[in-house]
């Protein structure tokens, strides 16, 4: 007598397929812009980072990353960080800090906020920190 294998019905095939494609979107869904964002970063260059921008361009938030792997900006003076990123942006935000650089819509899902660059100085116009911030 010979066996017949076990073979699951086609609509348990189906519904799995069904499972497993949803599933993939959602991954998709929540992390393709953390994997966009990651493919899309570029070396620092100064002159694109100081051409002319608006709230559309993403130049600098993909920059940052290497800038700040290059450079310890700690102890610089003002005008060594001038010299590396250009002058501050004028802007009202983050008054706590003494140098402020727009880099553009916040990484990852949901980008409703912006992200960016700040220096808080001492008294002697050297940098004490540096971080990214959002608003």
């Amino acid at each position: 007598m010979s066996q017949r294998k076990y073979s699951p019905p086609l609509p348990l095939l189906l519904v799995g397929l069904v499972v497993a494609a949803a599933v993939c979107v959602g991954i998709w869904f929540f992390f393709a812009d953390s994997i966009s964002e990651r493919w899309n970063r570029q070396e620092f260059s100064l002159t694109a980072w100081q051409a002319p921008y608006n709230h559309a361009s993403t130049v600098r938030i993909r920059m940052v990353d290497d800038l700040l792997n290059s450079h310890n900006f700690r102890g610089m003076t003002r005008e060594q960080v001038i010299a590396i990123v250009g002058e501050p942006d004028k802007t009202e935000y983050f008054r706590d800090f003494d140098m402020i650089y727009w880099l553009g819509s916040e990484r990852g899902f949901m980008s409703i906020d912006s992200e960016w660059l700040v220096f808080r100085l001492d008294d002697q116009n050297r940098v004490l920190e540096y971080k990214i911030v959002r608003d």
